[in-house]
């Protein structure tokens, strides 16, 4: 397999890339995926003016990572929703300097938004569910790898992820958001 091939998803063009050089819409992607939205809810959700949310709603759509949701629409009230795939992945191996930097920013922006992730579930941790508590997973492992091995594992765990990211998983008694990061990079000391 070429290393540089998406696992199991497509990647995310220069176009999209471009769109989400702004942490601001990663975070509207991310109120998108959970449920379809208006302008007006988002900037609620996320503190910024129904203005501004427009105007990065508008980039998102320009670069197809949303669309409008008609069926919810109506003359007033424009509703938006993620466009499928729901799921793309950052590409890596650009060899021009803006690829590299498109790349490594939103590398970047992945890293804080997990790291932002955590702080909150530590946050929130002592008002956990016993079950939840239980259930929360934090490891760490070292292994030695070859490029290809893991591009392998990292195919396996996206496997397992996708099978649990449906409408029917959704919708399980006692089923709840989770989040889930996996990393494997190379060691440097």
């Amino acid at each position: 397999m070429d290393p540089l091939e998406p696992i199991g998803h497509p990647q995310a063009s220069r176009r999209q890339m471009r769109a989400l050089a702004h942490p601001l819409r990663m975070r509207i992607l991310e109120l998108l995926a959970q449920s379809p939205s208006t302008a007006t809810r988002l900037a609620r959700e996320i503190g910024e003016s129904t203005g501004s949310t427009s105007y990065h709603l508008r980039a998102l759509a320009r670069a197809g990572l949303i669309e409008e949701d008609a069926d919810r629409g109506s003359k007033r009230e424009r509703w938006w929703r993620r466009s499928p795939p729901t799921f793309l992945q950052v590409p890596t191996g650009a060899e021009d300097p803006e690829g590299r930097a498109l790349e490594t920013q939103m590398w970047g922006d992945m890293v804080d938004r997990d790291d932002e992730a955590l702080a909150r579930f530590f946050e929130h941790l002592p008002e956990l569910e016993t079950d939840w508590r239980r259930a929360a997973t934090i490891a760490n492992w070292n292994a030695w790898l070859t490029p290809d091995e893991a591009i392998g594992l990292a195919e396996r765990i996206a496997e397992v992820v996708v099978q649990h990211r449906d409408e029917a998983a959704r919708k399980r008694p006692s089923a709840a958001r989770v989040f889930v990061s996996f990393r494997a990079l190379p060691w440097i000391e």
